[in-house]
């Protein structure tokens, strides 16, 4: 799981020193956001997945319940 940094405490002031370690971290922030890896974990509880392809987007995972609860990516 990623870490979440804390973000800096605002100055009483405005400071461009400041929004300059603001965005810094918040850069940071979306691109841990935006990457891809692998995933590790001791469970997985798929009963809570949708029962419909409707509204997901693409390559999301949705449960056919029709098909014996088969799980499905949306193409």
């Amino acid at each position: 799981m990623a870490t979440v940094t804390r973000l800096p405490d605002p100055p009483a002031a405005y400071s461009q020193e400041y929004m300059q370690k603001l965005l810094s971290q918040l850069n940071i922030q979306m691109r841990a956001l935006a990457a891809t890896s692998a995933v590790l974990g001791t469970t997985l509880n798929l009963a809570t997945l949708p029962t419909a392809a409707a509204g997901l987007r693409s390559g999301e995972v949705w449960r056919d319940a029709s098909a014996g609860n088969v799980l499905k990516i949306v193409p």
